[in-house]
């Protein structure tokens, strides 16, 4: 269970999956077959508002959401296991994303909202804090740090990240633009809004519905433990990643 949001409405499925899941596994490899390696896909998440610059493998766990708190229990449960003797491993990825990434998550959901709005599918795109700040990087070369983790004598986390972080107003400005909007914002009867400059028709408007409960505000990634271990770096910026997501997104559409 891989949404945040959706943590807060099920968080006793989320604990099941993403805690519980995570343990039986680990319990039914390390009773079968000790030779297996064991990768934990972990999450910026369980950092939580941490005060650091930038967040690393020592940051200390403070989650804010059902769906961090569920992610810890599971980062632990691989250390433990690890210590017992197991390859067991931890990835702690900051948001990575991709054009297989699902419209429940507010790159994409972007992406595609602007691209229905370009060719009159639809009229607005409906968003949450769009002053929360994530470090993005391309889920494919993420993918590739995942594998060199692996490829490890000795198991250990890592930290996967670009090391910049942008706000979700930023990401949609960024794709708006580059399908020729001009995207201005105001503050209309109490209500944050974006409209085309050229044709002042507004595009975007805020939702309560997508706000979280307890907000997580700013994300970075401190990636140099996997860069002189595992001599990997990101090479994808947020802006040829947005090309990447729209040029896919145009496919589907036309």
């Amino acid at each position: 269970q891989s949404h945040v949001h959706t943590s807060f409405r099920v968080p006793e499925y989320t604990a099941n999956v993403n805690a519980l899941g995570v343990l039986r596994l680990l319990e039914a490899i390390f009773n079968f077959n000790k030779k297996c390696k064991f990768y934990q896909a972990s999450t910026s998440e369980i950092v939580g508002n941490s005060k650091a610059k930038y967040q690393n493998e020592k940051t200390p766990l403070n989650p804010c959401s059902p769906y961090g708190m569920s992610k810890q229990y599971g980062f632990q449960i691989v250390k433990n296991y690890r210590e017992r003797g197991f390859f067991a491993c931890n990835g702690i990825l900051f948001n990575h994303e991709s054009p297989r990434r699902s419209t429940n998550f507010v790159t994409r959901k972007i992406v595609e909202a602007a691209l229905r709005i370009k060719f009159k599918q639809i009229d607005k795109l409906y968003l949450g804090n769009i002053y929360a700040k994530r470090d993005w990087g391309y889920a494919k070369e993420f993918v590739e740090a995942m594998w060199k983790i692996l490829q490890l004598k000795k198991p250990d986390d890592f930290v996967i990240a670009t090391g910049k972080n942008y706000t979700v107003k930023y990401f949609a400005e960024e794709v708006f633009k580059k399908l020729d909007f001009n995207l201005k914002w105001r503050k209309k009867n109490n209500q944050v809004e974006a409209y085309d400059y050229k044709t002042k028709k507004v595009l975007i408007k805020i939702d309560k519905f997508y706000f979280r409960p307890t907000e997580l505000d700013s994300l970075r990634g401190d990636y140099s433990k996997a860069k002189k271990v595992l001599n990997w770096s990101p090479k994808t910026s947020i802006k040829d990643l947005i090309t990447i997501m729209i040029k896919a997104e145009m496919e589907k559409i036309l």
